[in-house]
């Protein structure tokens, strides 16, 4: 049986045959008989595809077009996923662009999506029922897409408590997570005395507070976290010294510090001496320095002491642990002196001292110092050391408190 537009198409093939033919044999022209030749075939071609796909006519008297015509065939769901293909493309575009981590979030989104549109296009094939293919792509998926969802999810919402627990100062944040425990009991306590609560009020709740936690990590993230004032150790003012002579030398002249390094210095330093540790554990396997009441260095080391060497014997190129232990009536400070080493100071090489110091410590207190030689002491053989004994030149390493000339003691690094 032909269709309508079957039938219309085979008529006009006909009649332009009949053309060519008589156009052919009676004018016996060649390029208008090439012409007709052409739109003969042509018109052909159409009506023979045309009676092939039946016009996209589904007859009552026929029944297989019923079932494998296209009019009898679901129409898939809409789909999120190529937008989110696109989207990760966007983003790996911008990335390349500009900055090189988003290619990472471009990439991980193109993945994603592009893997759960395969499986989508694949799971709409499967059969002819809408259910079952849902079925077979939740089969496929799932395992994958709740654990990998869950680990994400947790990610975002530990991320967003760290930010916001960043933003806020230490006391807000004690009293904000205080509050927020209170209002977690709360809902807790409401769930529990209403046990028919409908599983949707409660997902409700949970996707609002899930939402809030977000949407306060991000506005908290884009503000910044707060200033953490950072310690300020020996060590900083040390090398604030001797790096930036100039603004250290400004800052004393306003009274923030005194003038000379801290490390051959017997005054407070405010922002590193106060409220430091001035107690240490008991540690094995640990060097002890004793500044005793008549204002000499003791010392004390695992093991026997060695014959001979009137200094400390420390191991080189290992981190060792020394203990002061102040035992005048006075606060003071262990100082070490390595030398000089070259550094660039303002621009320029410049030979400065290689020191390194506890804090000031006060009568009976004690502090761990970690001192890790890199060079043995024949290395400094001949370089003059002004914090040698009775402050008197020397050479080597030693230890010294700033502001006691009788309290040294030499180092000596194998």
């Amino acid at each position: 049986m032909f269709t309508t537009g079957s039938k219309f198409l085979i008529g006009a093939s006909v009649m332009a045959l009949i053309a060519t033919l008589v156009y052919g044999i009676g004018q016996g022209g060649v390029l208008g008989t090439v012409g007709l030749t052409s739109a003969t075939v042509a018109l052909i071609g159409l009506a023979t595809l045309n009676a092939l796909l039946r016009d996209s006519n589904v007859f009552s008297d026929d029944e297989a077009p019923v079932e494998t015509s296209s009019a009898a065939q679901f129409s898939p769901p809409s789909s999120v996923w190529p937008l989110g293909f696109a989207f990760g493309s966007v983003v790996i575009a911008v990335g390349l662009i500009s900055y090189q981590p988003i290619v990472v979030i471009g990439l991980v989104a193109l993945v994603v999506t592009g893997g759960e549109w395969a499986v989508q296009a694949w799971a709409e094939r499967a059969s002819g029922n809408v259910e079952h293919n849902a079925a077979v792509r939740s089969r496929l998926s799932n395992p994958l897409e709740y654990p990998v969802g869950g680990a994400v999810a947790i990610g975002i919402i530990v991320f967003s408590f760290s930010r916001v627990m960043l933003w806020l100062s230490k006391t807000n944040t004690t009293i904000a997570f205080s509050v927020l425990a209170a209002v977690v009991l709360a809902i807790g306590f409401a769930i529990a005395y209403r046990p028919k609560m409908g599983a949707g009020a409660v997902g409700g709740v949970m996707a609002v507070g899930a939402v809030a936690v977000v949407a306060a990590g991000a506005i908290t993230g884009l503000d910044g976290e707060r200033d953490i004032p950072e310690f300020e150790t020996t060590s900083i003012w040390q090398e604030e010294a001797i790096l930036h002579p100039t603004e250290y030398a400004e800052g004393a002249e306003e009274g923030k510090h005194p003038a000379g390094l801290i490390c051959e210095s017997p005054e407070e330093f405010p922002e590193a001496d106060e409220r430091a540790s001035e107690t240490v554990a008991s540690k094995s396997g640990s060097y002890q320095v004793f500044l005793t009441e008549d204002e000499t260095l003791a010392f004390d080391v695992p093991g026997p002491i060695e014959e001979g060497p009137a200094g400390m014997v420390i191991p080189r190129s290992n981190p060792t642990n020394v203990i002061f232990r102040n035992e005048s009536d006075e606060h003071r400070r262990l100082s070490i002196d390595f030398g000089t080493e070259t550094l660039e100071v303002e621009g320029e090489d410049t030979e400065v001292r290689h020191q390194i110091c506890t804090t000031l410590i006060e009568p009976g207190g004690a502090q761990l110092l970690t001192v890790e030689a890199d060079l043995p002491t024949f290395s400094a053989d001949g370089i003059v050391n002004p914090n040698g004994p009775g402050g008197e030149e020397g050479d080597g390493f030693w230890l010294f408190v700033p502001g006691v000339d009788t309290a040294t003691l030499e180092l000596i690094v194998p």
